[in-house]
C-alpha cells in the first residue's frame, strides 16, 4: 500500500489528540456498559484508545512496517480481558474506527481522503483480529489453569482429608453444599472433547469438576445447595438424573459412584466408583453405565474396604432389623440352591411363609433373594455380617 504524501501525515499527526477525546467521547456515549466498568477498567479502555490512534497514525507514515495492531493491547492487563467481553472490546474497536474514518479524511487535503479511509478500515480489521487473538489465548491459558485446578481438586478428593478436598474443590470454583456423586469412564477424551463434556455438564449441574487421565475421565456433580426449604430427596433425584444423562455421553465402561450428602464426603462416592471400574471385569453381564453399589460383590472379592461398608449398611443391617427369622430364612434359601420346598422342610414352615418372609426382605432392603445377582449381594451380605459378629466376640 503506497504511502501518504508527508502534508496528509503531518496534518494527521496534528489531528491525532481530537482524534483520541472525540473517540473517547463516542465510547461514553455510545456504550452503556463502559459506565458500569470500575475506575481502573475504564482507564484501561482509555489507554487502549490513545495507543490505538496513536499507532494508526504511526501505520500511515513512514514507519508503517513496523507497526503490528496486538501491541495495542499490551497497555492493558490481562485481568481486563475478565472485565471486558471480547463482543464488548470489538464494539470499542468499531466505535474508535467510526470516529478516525469519519475524521481524518477531513484533515488531510482532498487527494488523500480514499487512501486514508481505506487504510482506517484496513487498521480496524487488524486489530478486530488481534484483539480475538488475545482473548483465544487468554481463554486457553484460562481453561488450562481451570482443568489444573479441578484436578488437583479431584485428587485431593482422593487422598486428602474431607475439609481440605472440600478447600480444593471451592478454589476450582465449586461453590454449593448440596448432593454430589462421582462417575469415572474409561475412555480417552481430547481438548475439544473434554471441553464439551464440561459445557454437558454444566448444563445438567449446578457444580462439576472434570479431571482427565490417560485412559480414563472422572466427573463429579453437585446438586443445588441445600437449605431450609429444600427437599433433600427432590435435590438427590435430580442429581442422579444428571449423573444419568451424563453418563450416557461417555464412551468406554462407565461406573457412577453413590450420592452422598456434600463435597466434603465427595471422595466416597468417588473411591466407590473408581473400585467398580476396576471389579467390573468380574461381571461380564454388566450394564453400561453401572452403579457402583451393583458391583459390591465383585468390588468385596476385590478388596475395597469401602464395599465391605457399604455392604453393612445397604443390606447387612437392615436384614438384621427385620429380626433373626428373616435373616436365617434368606441364609437357609440361599445356602439351599434357592429352593422354596427344601428351605419350608428345613425351617419347618410352610412354603408360603418362606415366600412371604423373602418378600418382605425385597421389599425392606430392595434386594429380591430369587433373583440370581441380588441373591448374590445377600449372600455375601449375610456372610460379612456373621464374620463381623465373629470377630467381636
Amino acid at each position: 500500500m503506497d504511502q501518504l504524501s508527508a502534508p496528509a501525515v503531518t496534518a494527521l499527526r496534528e489531528a491525532q489528540n481530537t482524534l483520541i477525546e472525540h473517540s473517547l467521547d463516542r465510547i461514553s456515549a455510545a456504550l452503556p456498559w463502559y459506565h458500569t466498568l470500575s475506575s481502573a477498567s475504564r482507564d484501561q479502555i482509555q489507554k487502549v484508545a490513545r495507543v490505538g490512534v496513536t499507532m494508526f497514525v504511526d501505520s500511515v507514515g513512514e514507519r508503517g512496517a513496523e507497526v503490528d495492531p496486538s501491541g495495542i493491547f499490551n497497555v492493558a492487563p490481562v485481568a481486563l480481558t475478565g472485565a471486558v467481553t471480547l463482543e464488548q472490546t470489538l464494539d470499542l474497536v468499531r466505535t474508535v474506527v467510526d470516529v478516525v474514518e469519519e475524521e481524518a479524511p477531513n484533515v488531510v487535503p482532498a487527494a488523500g481522503h480514499d487512501a486514508v479511509r481505506v487504510r482506517v478500515l484496513t487498521f480496524g480489521r487488524d486489530v478486530g483480529f488481534a484483539a480475538a487473538k488475545v482473548y483465544a489465548r487468554v481463554a486457553e491459558a484460562r481453561g488450562a489453569w481451570d482443568a489444573r485446578l479441578e484436578s488437583v481438586a479431584v485428587d485431593a478428593m482422593l487422598h486428602d482429608s474431607a475439609d481440605d478436598a472440600a478447600t480444593r474443590a471451592g478454589a476450582a470454583g465449586w461453590r454449593g453444599t448440596g448432593p454430589v456423586v462421582a462417575i469415572v469412564a474409561r475412555t480417552v477424551l481430547d481438548a475439544l472433547a473434554t471441553s464439551r463434556l464440561r459445557h454437558e455438564c454444566r448444563q445438567w449441574a449446578q457444580d462439576c469438576l472434570v479431571s482427565v487421565h490417560s485412559d480414563s475421565v472422572i466427573v463429579v456433580l453437585g446438586g443445588d445447595s441445600a437449605d431450609e426449604t429444600a427437599d433433600a430427596a427432590a435435590q438427590r433425584t435430580r442429581l442422579v438424573a444428571a449423573a444419568d444423562r451424563i453418563a450416557v455421553e461417555l464412551d468406554g465402561a462407565v461406573v457412577i459412584g453413590p450420592v452422598v450428602d456434600g463435597v466434603a464426603q465427595a471422595g466416597r462416592s468417588l473411591r466407590s466408583a473408581l473400585a467398580g471400574l476396576r471389579a467390573l471385569p468380574g461381571w461380564a453381564e454388566a450394564p453400561n453405565p453401572v452403579r457402583a453399589d451393583d458391583l459390591l460383590p465383585e468390588r468385596l472379592l476385590d478388596g475395597d474396604p469401602l464395599a465391605v461398608e457399604q455392604i453393612r449398611a445397604l443390606v447387612t443391617e437392615p436384614l438384621r432389623e427385620m429380626g433373626e427369622l428373616y435373616e436365617e430364612t434368606v441364609a437357609t434359601y440361599l445356602a439351599l440352591g434357592r429352593s422354596l420346598e427344601m428351605t419350608a422342610r428345613t425351617l419347618f414352615v410352610h412354603a408360603n411363609t418362606v415366600r412371604y418372609r423373602l418378600g418382605r426382605v425385597s421389599k425392606q432392603t430392595g434386594w429380591d433373594a430369587t433373583d440370581a445377582r441380588d441373591g448374590l449381594v445377600l449372600h455375601l451380605a449375610v456372610i460379612v455380617g456373621r464374620l463381623a459378629a465373629g470377630h467381636s466376640h
